[in-house]
């Protein structure tokens, strides 16, 4: 506990071994809570890579996976320990960062959208539009990459699961960049049913690559009502790129 405050830049813990380590002994079995004065003693800019290094450090290979699914991160995702540490720095960043002791559980999320975005793209919110509110592509079906050729038509399945606590209601799936890309879909915006929290939803539309070459990220986003994107902490969750080429007979 102690190692984790220094690395995320706080001097509030020493890390001499001589050094009385019973507080951070209560930090971290919950018998004590980690309280606002303790969240200031770190800096704007908490140290995250210090952090990613940490985790990586002491988070042995062989324990990846068992500790990836104690965050409900789906088994079909491959592990990726350095990933994996990232996900959990920003965890840790997003609960001092909060006011609230009790924070949302970012650890599923940030893990998917690292996989997917690079990592020289701008830092996004940690947050969900509406808290405690949560979101996991489970499957993109038949893929999320697609060779097609062009003038091809197919179709393409979201399966979604709601993993948060809020239920999902008048809210739509939104192709935000239809305008800038090729590739046409059968609708720009697609509703979607109500669905509690654990419960899965199935959305389908049907692309046309039209008469162009050429690699495209089509952008989608889960909207609410007043068209506000549901998810800015993960601005690529339902993205499906698709890349079209001219067969050569």
């Amino acid at each position: 506990m102690s190692k984790l405050f220094i690395a995320g830049g706080s001097s509030n813990f020493s890390a001499s071994v001589t050094a009385d380590k019973e507080y951070q002994k209560k930090l971290f079995n919950g018998s004590k809570p980690l309280t606002q004065n303790l969240k200031d003693s770190f800096p704007a800019n908490t140290h995250l890579d210090a952090l990613v290094g940490l985790f990586e450090k002491h988070l042995k290979d062989d324990q990846v996976r068992q500790a990836m699914t104690a965050f409900a991160i789906p088994v079909s995702l491959e592990p990726q320990k350095g990933t994996f540490s990232r996900a959990l720095a920003l965890q840790f960043n997003y609960l001092v960062k909060n006011e609230d002791s009790d924070v949302d559980d970012i650890v599923a999320m940030e893990y998917q959208r690292l996989l997917t975005e690079p990592s020289d793209e701008k830092p996004q919110s940690l947050a969900p539009l509406y808290p405690g509110d949560g979101a996991y592509v489970l499957e993109f079906l038949p893929s999320r990459f697609y060779i097609k050729r062009c003038y091809e038509h197919f179709d393409h399945t979201w399966v979604i699961r709601n993993m948060g606590n809020q239920t999902w209601r008048d809210r739509k799936l939104v192709f935000i960049n239809h305008a800038e890309v090729r590739p046409r879909a059968n609708s720009n915006c697609i509703d979607i049913p109500d669905v509690p929290p654990g419960k899965e939803v199935k959305i389908t539309t049907s692309f046309d690559t039209r008469g162009f070459e050429g690699r495209y990220e089509c952008l989608w986003e889960m909207q609410d009502s007043e068209g506000n994107d549901c998810f800015p902490n993960n601005k690529r969750l339902f993205n499906v790129t698709i890349d079209s080429k001219f067969e050569i007979e």
